[in-house]
């Protein structure tokens, strides 16, 4: 991992993001984005971690998680692990070529990659660090130009976050409780 700061305190949250090998637009895929929903919260099972809001985008994920028992290398690890061996599987019964050519690496006992080796990792050290790094997950779509509002793209905690919202929600988020519920989606996030 690729970390600024090295806070190993079991209180703090970390800002993360896994980049797909070559930039590959994986999650663009619909059938990707269900496989690593359900490996979070399989993960989530096995190794108890808070997920405070993400993001999937085609070619990376970002996301703020709070670490409860493991190290968070591990948590990666696992979730890297078995989202790219379900990925992998999937793409060989579908005969995406095209894809498995990008994500061919033949090195040592692995042929493929799914992910790049490393994550970054940024210790949120603040209310106000970790208010910005939600805003920036929930705008990242809105960046891209894959829609208009956060609210839109539904690989997202933005709507998991908003009172407002009924529908429903591929992933379950933990919602910190000193944020204002209106203000969680957007990234103007207050301390009460």
């Amino acid at each position: 991992m690729d970390r600024i700061f090295l806070t190993n305190d079991p209180n703090t949250c970390h800002y993360v993001t896994m980049v797909c090998n070559q930039r590959s637009r994986l999650f663009a895929d619909e059938g990707n984005c269900r496989i690593l929903a359900r490996v979070f919260d399989e993960i989530r099972e096995k190794h108890p971690f808070k997920l405070c809001s993400y993001v999937f985008m085609p070619d990376h994920v970002h996301m703020i998680v709070n670490p409860l028992r493991p190290e968070l290398s591990t948590i990666l690890n696992k979730i890297k692990g078995k989202s790219a061996r379900l990925i992998l599987d999937r793409l060989m019964r579908n005969g995406s070529e095209r894809m498995l050519e990008r994500l061919y690496l033949n090195v040592a006992n692995r042929n493929y990659a799914v992910w790049m080796t490393r994550s970054a990792v940024i210790d949120l050290v603040s209310s106000e660090f970790m208010i910005q790094k939600t805003g920036y997950i929930h705008n990242n779509p809105v960046r891209a130009g894959l829609c208009k509002h956060p609210r839109d793209w539904k690989w997202s905690s933005y709507r998991a976050l908003h009172p407002a919202n009924e529908d429903p929600v591929p992933l379950r988020v933990d919602r910190p409780m000193h944020w204002k519920a209106d203000e969680v989606a957007c990234g103007r996030l207050e301390v009460q």
